[in-house]
């Protein structure tokens, strides 16, 4: 059994009067201090057995049985159980495989497996209340009043997130194992989510965790490995791919993350935003709308009336696609001859949905930070030509236009898709006799070289994988030795 304690030491009281509270008013909020001390606990109970079954090498049988109790939920609800089983085969050990000189290996494999998530804090059962106290100013003196109230809606019949999981795959070599391949796709499906689903504001809480609902998550991998060798020069070439996507069914509400949103249908954080169409290019133009409001001017984005009521609002967002990326993948390179090795290591994202982040969104938003002098002649201006201005890839400058040019829009989002060359090495070693008699084994002497190139749809220095200035990307050269004594 697992248990868990934490306690809780708030900072000392506030401050008692002074002198200058005789300015005050006769009743009111002086200052507030939030004090409060307790301990939380929490513990975990599990119990699991597991059967293995294996015949001959080529019949492979495996079950297991969690049964998990968690305080975090009410009396009726703590307990779950969680089974799982795997097979496998492997196929080449089998008698019409045996004389294959082309086959080295090959497995077939399958599993089905329930698993359990319970962390969403401590007591979300129960109506729990919040202690604070605050300093009144009241007949000439300051006087400490302490209140309790309920902050977090408590929702009683709370219960496990359940994910199950079934998947397929099949591991291979071939060629006198020079390849190598493994293959797999998966089904996932979570069930009861645990989420913090919006509340209406006139019930007066914040919005508790609850079982809100399903996620549906389907994915495919892949990875490839061949090694040879040709005379002396011994080379390995692998990659890997990989693909998910997920798919968000019969949830009881809506949860916004920022920008991003979780709703029925949606994606797991797909992007949630207004559709743009360009630029307002002239005050007749945002004269017949529509428009968002009155601060609407020429250089402005402009963007759809989706539901077609004449104006822009809220009502007017849309599901963009998703945020989470799609198509990973990655590999590498190894070449040795006789004291020379040469290595490399890529990877990339084949698709990708990325927001512009604040800082290429508003360069001179703030006082300092690092802007690109690519953007330069490409904002929207008063100064410009009608031609510049309609080839202008940035609104106008502007702090009174922020809520219009900078809501989230398909106008900042951007193919996040990228290839990058991570590393290069060069490195020749030493094994001399006269190096032995000096007690060292070898001396490797090596050039390396980080993140020297990379492809990307993104303005020019931004690193796609942050989609920002603030961190620009780095490339690094090294040289160096390793000895081995």
């Amino acid at each position: 059994m697992k248990r868990t304690i934490t306690t809780k030491n708030p900072s000392a009281p506030a401050e008692a009067a002074s002198p200058d509270n005789a300015a005050l008013p006769e009743r009111g909020i002086y200052r507030a201090s939030y004090q409060w001390r307790g301990r939380l606990e929490s513990a975990l109970r599990s119990f699991f057995g597991r059967a293995k079954y294996a015949y001959k090498g080529k019949y492979l049988l495996q079950g297991n049985l969690r049964y998990d109790k968690s305080s975090r939920f009410g009396k009726a609800y703590r307990g779950a159980v969680f089974p799982s089983v795997s097979a496998g085969w492997t196929v080449s050990e089998e008698s019409f495989l045996k004389g294959a000189s082309w086959l080295s290996f090959l497995k077939l494999r399958g599993s089905w497996g329930e698993a359990g998530n319970e962390r969403i804090g401590n007591y979300p059962y129960q109506a729990i209340l919040d202690f604070t106290s605050a300093l009144f100013y009241q007949a000439g003196s300051v006087v400490p009043l302490i209140g309790a109230g309920q902050q977090v809606y408590a929702v009683e019949n709370i219960s496990w997130e359940t994910t199950r999981t079934t998947d397929f795959g099949i591991d291979a070599a071939f060629l006198d194992s020079r390849l190598n391949v493994s293959a797999g796709y998966f089904n996932k499906s979570t069930f009861d989510i645990l989420l913090p689903l919006d509340i209406p504001l006139y019930i007066g809480y914040e919005k508790p965790s609850q079982n809100a609902g399903t996620l549906h998550v389907k994915g495919w991998e892949l990875e490839m490995n061949w090694r040879d060798q040709i005379g002396k020069v011994r080379y390995s070439i692998g990659a890997n791919f990989s693909d998910a996507r997920s798919r968000i069914g019969d949830l009881k509400g809506t949860e916004f993350r920022g920008d991003q949103i979780i709703r029925n249908g949606s994606e797991y954080n797909e992007w949630f935003g207004y559709v743009s169409n360009g630029l307002f290019q002239t005050a007749e133009e945002v004269a017949a709308g529509p428009a968002m409001g009155a601060n609407t001017k020429p250089g402005d984005v402009r963007y759809v009336d989706m539901n077609k009521d004449g104006v822009i609002t809220p009502d007017d967002k849309v599901l963009l696609g998703g945020a989470l990326p799609r198509y990973l993948y990655g590999g590498n390179v190894r070449v040795d001859y006789e004291g020379i090795d040469f290595g490399l290591t890529f990877q990339g994202v084949g698709k990708k949905l990325s927001r512009l982040n604040a800082d290429v969104a508003q360069p001179f938003a703030e006082a300092f930070g690092n802007v690109s002098t690519d953007m330069a002649g490409k904002f929207w201006s008063k100064n410009n030509t009608a031609e510049q201005n309609l080839q202008a890839t940035y609104p106008r400058l502007s702090r009174t236009s922020n809520a219009n040019n900078y809501a989230l829009s398909d106008y900042w989002l951007r193919s996040g898709a990228y290839f990058r060359l991570k590393n290069v090495t060069l490195g020749y070693t030493l094994r001399e006799q006269l190096l032995k008699t000096l007690g060292v084994q070898s001396v490797r002497f090596y050039l390396s070289a980080n993140d020297v190139l990379s492809f990307s749809k993104m303005p020019k220095y931004i690193d796609p994988e942050v989609a920002s200035y603030s961190y620009p990307i780095m490339s690094s050269f090294m040289a160096g030795a390793v000895v081995k004594f």
